[in-house]
């Protein structure tokens, strides 16, 4: 089933993301903000600072509609998704998991059963997988890493079926 939303409820739901980020801890935000999404700078076109800020906005708009979901991991597995790149493209997914899981500043805000979920998430946010994601967040960073935020409220379909 396709559901379209209206313009009006676009607009809504832009305004509840922004709530809902506003609901991250100051701290977090500074430190991914100032520690994580500058190494995107160095990365090819398609995947510098652009496109991560992309995907974390993209991001923060399906954990919306998904009200079970954590909006700190949200935006930190986003933010992590592609930083192995910095190594290698290939398997770059499994080293973004690996830098994630590595990095001793996010126990400041996360468990270790978060982070291992987290980087979970970021393993399994690549197109080319041939498995599905294995939690929501995975989906999550998956769509918003492949659409953009407009088409995805339009026909959220995608998610559904990766949750199946």
């Amino acid at each position: 089933m396709c559901v379209m939303y209206t313009d009006s409820f676009f607009l809504y739901l832009c305004q509840e993301n922004e709530n809902r980020k506003n609901m991250l801890p100051q701290t977090l935000k500074t430190y991914i903000e100032t520690a994580i999404i500058p190494r995107y700078e160095h990365f090819d076109k398609a995947h510098n600072l652009s496109h991560v800020q992309t995907v974390m906005e993209e991001s923060m708009a399906l954990c919306k509609l998904y009200p079970e979901t954590n909006p700190q991991m949200v935006y930190t597995i986003a933010a992590y998704h592609d930083l192995g790149l910095c190594k290698e493209r290939e398997t770059h997914h499994i080293i973004s998991g690996e830098i994630l899981m590595a990095d001793k500043q996010l126990r400041n805000w996360f468990t270790e059963e978060e982070i291992l979920t987290m980087k979970e998430a970021v393993e399994d946010h690549r197109a080319s997988n041939k498995q599905k994601p294995r939690t929501i967040y995975g989906c999550i960073v998956a769509e918003a890493d492949l659409a953009g935020v407009a088409d995805l409220l339009k026909d959220n379909t995608s998610v559904y079926a990766c949750i199946l």
